[in-house]
């Protein structure tokens, strides 16, 4: 019987290329599925980035359950959850009057993002989670960012572009 030299150079050659194949595909999922591991959110005129991997609106009881960012909401459920659990998140929402709104009021500090005036303000949450809070008058838009990382809450309120 005859064996034939070049089979098992085949053989390794295309392990390799599958580890290699599956490697990449691994690291790829990892950063949330593209090269940058964002997503783009949009709503009410405002745009932000956030993790890929954060699905939207992960909430229970108005709160956030898991990572998550929080969009179009017009009903939240009249329960409470407890205790709050301790998640990164991102919220953008309309506000009745940003002069008065609680946490509007954080951002003080005149600011601009890409020709749109805004306010920027920043604060640490008692359970030291990192808030950055962007106001744009304009929309009547507040952009709220909380995360353990205050690297990921700068990294969201800065990504804000106005449509």
């Amino acid at each position: 019987m005859k064996r034939r030299k070049g089979l098992p150079m085949v053989l390794v050659a295309g392990a390799v290329l599958a580890v290699v194949a599956l490697a990449t595909w691994g690291l790829t999922a990892a950063r949330g599925g593209g090269p940058s591991g964002e997503q783009e959110v949009a709503s009410e005129g405002v745009r932000i980035s956030v993790p890929a991997a954060w699905p939207r609106n992960a909430l229970r009881c108005g709160t956030p359950v898991e990572d998550t960012y929080i969009v179009d909401l017009d009903v939240i459920a009249g329960c409470a959850l407890m205790p709050v659990p301790r998640v990164d998140y991102a919220e953008i929402r309309r506000s009745a009057d940003v002069a008065s709104d609680p946490v509007a009021t954080i951002a003080t500090e005149e600011g601009d993002a890409a020709g749109h005036p805004v306010r920027r303000g920043a604060e640490v949450l008692p359970d030291g989670r990192a808030r950055r809070v962007v106001v744009v008058p304009e929309r009547q838009v507040v952009v709220i960012a909380v995360a353990d990382d205050p690297a990921l809450a700068d990294a969201i309120a800065d990504s804000l572009r106005v449509d």
